[in-house]
């Protein structure tokens, strides 16, 4: 079935695999999009994510070197996902819950994860973090990740 460009709102979609897509509200728990490309590619040097995953459930989802750059993924579960070597370099990932999530090799250099859970994300295991974006409140879960022992006095 090829469902490329479809428009999904408020359903319930699991263990399925999909081309460029908008994908709203939907519970997408345990789907199977490892190593896919949602990646359109605008000129020579120009690429922009195919594809939107706002306020999805994704727990347990398989997005393992899935390519997702400046996708709007905002206030979605990634609770136990396997995000491995993802690329979501300037993905919005605000307000998502990361809590979990296997992120080992990811990119995430410009992502923007202010207001998102991201306790137990270890920042030396990402493939790319430059240009990050975080709140004030979120350094402290990082920093605490990295063995630091953070002081707010």
């Amino acid at each position: 079935m090829d469902l490329t460009d479809a428009i999904f709102n408020n359903c319930l979609i699991a263990d399925a695999a999909f081309g460029s897509v908008t994908l709203e509200d939907c519970n997408l728990r345990g789907a199977q999009f490892q190593r896919n490309d949602f990646t359109r590619n605008l000129g020579r040097y120009r690429s922009s994510a195919a594809a939107i995953m706002r306020r999805c459930n994704l727990h347990l989802a398989d997005l393992s070197d899935i390519s997702l750059p400046g996708c709007d993924l905002a206030q979605s579960l990634f609770r136990e996902a396997d995000l491995s070597g993802a690329n979501l370099e300037g993905a919005d990932l605000r307000d998502t819950d990361l809590f979990g999530a296997i992120t080992s090799g990811a990119k995430l250099a410009g992502a923007d994860l202010r207001g998102a859970e991201i306790s137990g994300l270890d920042l030396t295991a990402l493939a790319s973090r430059d240009g990050l974006k975080i709140t004030a409140d979120q350094q402290y879960a990082l920093l605490s990740a990295l063995g630091l022992d953070v002081s707010t006095d």
